[in-house]
C-alpha cells in the first residue's frame, strides 16, 4: 500500500493499486491546475515548473485527494476554461467592433464625421470625445491579437 499526501488539503491517504489504475484513465487534473496557478494566479515558482516537467500517471493520479479534486480542483479548473472561452468571445467581439469604428471613419466624409461627433459629445456631455473613440478602436482592433499570443491552454 502506498500513503499519498493531498496538495490542497495536506490529508494522507492509502491508495491500493486498483484506484490507481482508475485514476490513471482521467484527466490530467494537475496539468489543468498548473496552467491554471500560473496563467491566472501568476503563481510560477520552481516547484511548479518542476511539477509540470515531472507530470507523469504516478503524479497526476497521486496528487490530490479525491474530495479535494472533485470538490474545488475540477470546478476551479472548468471555471478556469470557461473563462478563457469567454475571454476569446469577448476579444472576438471586440475586434468586431474596432473594425465596425475604423470602417466609420474610412467611408464616413471629414465634414459629416465632424458634425456627428459634435452631436455625438455634445449628447455626452464629453470633451475630447474623439480621442477617446479613437483609443477605443485602436484597442479593439488589438485585443484579439494581443489574446491570442498571450494564452496558452
Amino acid at each position: 500500500m502506498k500513503v499519498c499526501v493531498c496538495l490542497v488539503c495536506l490529508k494522507a491517504t492509502d491508495i491500493d493499486s486498483e484506484i490507481e489504475v482508475e485514476t490513471k484513465e482521467c484527466v490530467p487534473v494537475l496539468t489543468q491546475f498548473l496552467k491554471f496557478a500560473e496563467n491566472y494566479l501568476q503563481v510560477s515558482t520552481v516547484a511548479t515548473k518542476q511539477l509540470s516537467q515531472v507530470g507523469g500517471e504516478e503524479v497526476e493520479s497521486t496528487v490530490f485527494c479525491e474530495k479535494c479534486e472533485l470538490a474545488v480542483i475540477n470546478p476551479i479548473c472548468k471555471l478556469y476554461l470557461d473563462l478563457l472561452t469567454t475571454q476569446r468571445r469577448l476579444s472576438w467581439e471586440l475586434g468586431q467592433m474596432g473594425k465596425l469604428m475604423e470602417e466609420s471613419q474610412r467611408f464616413t466624409t471629414g465634414e459629416l464625421r465632424s458634425i456627428n461627433l459634435e452631436v455625438l459629445t455634445s449628447q455626452l456631455g464629453i470633451e475630447n470625445f474623439q480621442e477617446f473613440r479613437c483609443l477605443l478602436s485602436q484597442k479593439c482592433k488589438l485585443k484579439p491579437i494581443h489574446f491570442y499570443r498571450k494564452i496558452s491552454i
